[in-house]
């Protein structure tokens, strides 16, 4: 297993251990849902703009890299 991570600009770490980095990213999406996304920028974010599902899957794909220990 590997561990891959992505970390929010406002300094939030979201990681997932899977076999490939496919199979995190699809571990962080599971874990990010609507209800999630809406209380992270509720908490984290009360100032930004929200964002929809489709965004927030795009970031978790281009963002979600290996952590090399």
């Amino acid at each position: 297993m590997s561990k891959f991570s992505m970390t929010c600009s406002c300094g939030h770490e979201m990681s997932a251990e899977a076999p490939t980095r496919e199979e995190a990213v699809q571990q962080v999406k599971a874990m990010m849902t609507q209800e999630a996304v809406e209380q992270h920028l509720a908490e984290k974010h009360p100032e930004g703009p929200s964002m929809t599902m489709a965004q927030v899957h795009s970031q978790i794909e281009q963002m979600l890299a290996p952590v090399y220990a």
